[in-house]
């Protein structure tokens, strides 16, 4: 996909999401669900693979350190893609699937929110990360592309209408950098 066909196509799934005006009632509400959580001494987790490992790192940055207003308090975030002797330690000895969840389980009493990143929606360590926090009572959110199939478990899903991976992970930089930009009004 060429450049210009790739941003023509990211801006029209941003307008299509301009104009349902959905996404960004859900960007203020996990904005002021982050800022609750803070105040009660909660840690927000991020997770997802490959490309979306990069934007949970990302992410949990953005809220830690700060995004525009140097100044701000931070919020305690944690991308659960970081520590590869638990990532390889729990894939080696017990399953890949399962390194999310294993790392919501031992954090539980800590956490307010786990993230889940997906651009297939699909992953089954983030979808089994998202179900653990579930079952640890654990408010969860899901930010995907346009393939993910409805889970119970999920609280809270962030749908990106698009199946491209691209489209999908530059939507989520936009969606996350907004959640940001809410905290720090």
């Amino acid at each position: 996909m060429s450049y210009q066909i790739l941003a023509n196509a990211t801006a029209k799934v941003l307008m299509d999401i301009i104009e349902q005006d959905k996404i960004p009632f859900q960007v203020t509400h996990l904005a002021k669900l982050i800022d609750d959580l803070s105040l009660r001494n909660q840690v927000v987790t991020i997770f997802g693979n490959g490309g979306s490992a990069a934007d949970a790192q990302h992410f949990a940055t953005e809220l830690v350190c700060s995004y525009c207003n140097k100044d701000r308090k931070p919020f305690k975030a944690l991308a659960l893609t970081t520590d590869s002797s638990i990532i390889t330690a729990w894939s080696n000895d017990f399953n890949f699937e399962g390194i999310f969840s294993r790392q919501i389980e031992a954090l539980n009493n800590s956490i307010g929110l786990a993230v889940g990143l997906s651009t297939s929606g699909n992953s089954v360590n983030v979808i089994n990360g998202l179900k653990k926090a579930k079952e640890l009572g654990i408010a969860n959110c899901l930010i995907c592309g346009s393939n993910y199939q409805e889970k119970s478990f999920i609280d809270f899903v962030i749908k990106i209408p698009s199946s491209n991976t691209a489209i999908v992970q530059t939507v989520t930089q936009v969606i996350y950098h907004s959640i940001c930009e809410e905290l720090e009004k």
